[in-house]
């Protein structure tokens, strides 16, 4: 008899590897602490342009080679670890990043994988709705890198 872990189970859908079909199967829910850090470094540091302040007319506004390491430890069970090498390009409004995921462990999968990202800031796109302070009323500029 197998035994059901502690804790309730909820309802996910899968596909029937017979079948091909999408059916509902009973998984358990256990709570998880997703966790990690990256190590980043921006390659505008590297230019000759590069006078102490915001990039002015830089090409590659921010290029970021990038290595992020990513933990999942759910209660009870051994910690999924991966290494994220990749890149990452961050305009004013939006950032594209791309990612190999390479587990450091068993538990963190048996084989590469690939991540690719777009993100838009939404305070930079819609600055009427989202370009103001929550705590004041005039917003400290030196903050803000691109003005």
């Amino acid at each position: 008899m197998d035994e059901l872990p502690i804790g309730g189970m909820g309802n996910a859908i899968a596909p029937n590897p017979t079948t091909g079909r999408f059916q509902t199967i009973l998984v358990p829910q256990v709570e998880t602490l997703h966790w990690g850090f990256s190590i980043q470094y921006s390659t505008y540091y590297l230019t000759s342009r590069f006078t102490g302040g915001p990039p002015k007319e830089e090409p590659l506004n921010q290029f970021l080679p990038l290595v992020e390491f990513s933990f999942d430890s759910p209660r009870g069970q051994k910690t999924a670890a991966t290494m994220n090498p990749g890149f990452a390009y961050v305009a004013v409004t939006w950032q594209i990043a791309a990612e190999v995921i390479v587990p450091l462990n068993r538990e963190g999968g048996s084989g590469t994988g690939f991540r690719a990202q777009l993100l838009f800031f939404l305070d930079d796109l819609l600055h009427s709705l989202f370009g103001k302070p929550l705590l004041s009323d005039q917003p400290n500029r030196s903050l803000i890198a691109w003005h």
